[in-house]
C-alpha cells in the first residue's frame, strides 16, 4: 500500500514537472519528457499493476492539459511502462548499465513513435520529427532518468516494510 501511495505522489510530481519545469529548461527545441522518464524508471523498479495504471492516468492528464490528442501520450506511457517492466525482468541484472539501457530504449521507442504520430497529424517531414525532436528529446530524457532512477529507488527502499532478523531464543551468543 505504502509502494502505491509512493508511485502515485511521484506521478504527481513528474506531471508537476513537466508542465512547470520542462519548458524553461528545454535545449534547442528538445524537452525532457519527465512523466516518461518517472514512468519507464518506476517499471524498471517495480513491477506492479499499480505503475501500468498510474502511467495511463498520467498520460491521459498530460494529454488533456497539453491540448493534443487526447490518448495518444497515455497509451505511450502505458506502452513505456510494459516495455521497461517487461524489459528489466528478462535483462535487467540490477546495474544502473542494464537499467539505463532499458530506460534509453524504452525512451527512444516512445519519442519515436510519438513523432511518427506527429508527422502524420501535422504534417512535419520525417527527417525534422526524428532528428530534430525524437531522438534529442529521448537523450534528454534518458538524462533525467539518471537523476530520477537513485530518488525513487532510495524512497520506494525507504517504503518497503522491513524485516528484522528472525531470532531464536535457544541460540546464545557468548
Amino acid at each position: 500500500m505504502r509502494e502505491t501511495v509512493v508511485l502515485i505522489v511521484g506521478g504527481i510530481a513528474a506531471f508537476v514537472l513537466q508542465c512547470v519545469l520542462a519548458p524553461n529548461i528545454a535545449v534547442l527545441g528538445a524537452m525532457p519528457n519527465f512523466a516518461l522518464a518517472f514512468v519507464a524508471t518506476a517499471a524498471m523498479l517495480r513491477q506492479s499493476d499499480a505503475i501500468v495504471v498510474i502511467a495511463f492516468v498520467l498520460g491521459l492528464v498530460s494529454d488533456l492539459s497539453n491540448g493534443g490528442t487526447v490518448g495518444s501520450m497515455a497509451a505511450l506511457l502505458t506502452l513505456a511502462a510494459l516495455i521497461a517492466s517487461r524489459a528489466s525482468s528478462l535483462f535487467g541484472n540490477e546495474t544502473v548499465t542494464a537499467s539505463l539501457l532499458i530506460s534509453m530504449a524504452a525512451s527512444l521507442i516512445v519519442e519515436a513513435i510519438y513523432a511518427f504520430f506527429y508527422i502524420a497529424t501535422a504534417g512535419v517531414p520525417a527527417v525534422d520529427a526524428l532528428l530534430l525532436r525524437a531522438l534529442p528529446c529521448a537523450l534528454y530524457d534518458c538524462a533525467i532518468v539518471l537523476i530520477i532512477m537513485p530518488l525513487l529507488s532510495f524512497v520506494l527502499a525507504r517504503s518497503a516494510p522491513s524485516h528484522n532478523a528472525p531470532t531464536s531464543s535457544t541460540v546464545r551468543l557468548r
